[in-house]
C-alpha cells in the first residue's frame, strides 16, 4: 500500500495500490512530480518522488487508446451561437506583499531546457526577472532561487496580460513547506535591507 502527498496542491491520498499510484501520477505535470512525496506502508518513511527509484509508477497506464474511438465533441443544438464580450473596468488594487528589491540568481527548468536570470525584485506573491522569460516557459513551473548557498524552490506561473514577459506569480500554497521556507528567506532579506 502507498500514500502520495502533493505539497503544491496540499492533498494526500492513502491506501493506494500500484496501479492507482500510476494513474494519479499520470495526471501530474513534470514540475508537479518534483513536489510529490511518496510513502510505502511497509517502510513507513516519506520521501520525494524519484523517477529512478519509483520507476514502476511511470508506466503508461491509461494512456493507450486501444479500441476506444477518437474523442469528438460536437456542439449541442441547444447552445446559443450569439455571444458578447464584457470588458471589466480595471481596478488598481493595493499590493498584498512588500517587494524586496535585490538581485539574486534564479533558474527555471522545464522542457529539457534551463533559463538562468537574476531578480529585480521579489515578494511572497511574485518575482520580477531581469531578463525576458523565454516562450517555452508556460503553465506551472518551478523557480529555484539561489542566494548564499541557500536554494528555495517554489511553484510559479506567468503573470497574465503582460506584453513583455518578466513577471511570474507565486502559486505555492501556505501548506507547502518550500513556500514557508521561501517566506522565511524573504523576512531575512527585509531585515538585512532595513
Amino acid at each position: 500500500m502507498w500514500a502520495i502527498y502533493n505539497s503544491f496542491k496540499g492533498w494526500t491520498l492513502y491506501g493506494l495500490n500500484e496501479r492507482e499510484v500510476q494513474l494519479v501520477l499520470n495526471t501530474l505535470s513534470p514540475n508537479e512530480l518534483k513536489l510529490i512525496s511518496i510513502c510505502n506502508l511497509t517502510e513507513k518513511k516519506w520521501e520525494l518522488f524519484s523517477s529512478v527509484k519509483h520507476a514502476q509508477f511511470l508506466a503508461t497506464t491509461g494512456q493507450a487508446k486501444n479500441h476506444f474511438p477518437d474523442v469528438q465533441i460536437e456542439a449541442s443544438a441547444d447552445v446559443q451561437s450569439d455571444y458578447f464580450i464584457i470588458k471589466p473596468q480595471k481596478k488598481i488594487l493595493p499590493r498584498l506583499h512588500e517587494r524586496v528589491e535585490i538581485e539574486i540568481d534564479v533558474m527555471i527548468e522545464g522542457n529539457n531546457k534551463i533559463f538562468n536570470s537574476k531578480t529585480v525584485d521579489l515578494s511572497e506573491g511574485g518575482i520580477y526577472f531581469k531578463d525576458l522569460i523565454p516562450d517555452w516557459v508556460s503553465g506551472y513551473f518551478i523557480v529555484v532561487i539561489s542566494h548564499l548557498n541557500q536554494n528555495h524552490q517554489i511553484m510559479c506561473a506567468l503573470v497574465e496580460d503582460q506584453k513583455i514577459k518578466h513577471r511570474v506569480q507565486v502559486m505555492s500554497e501556505e501548506s507547502d513547506s518550500h513556500y514557508l521556507g521561501y517566506k522565511k528567506f524573504l523576512d531575512q532579506l527585509r531585515k538585512i535591507k532595513n
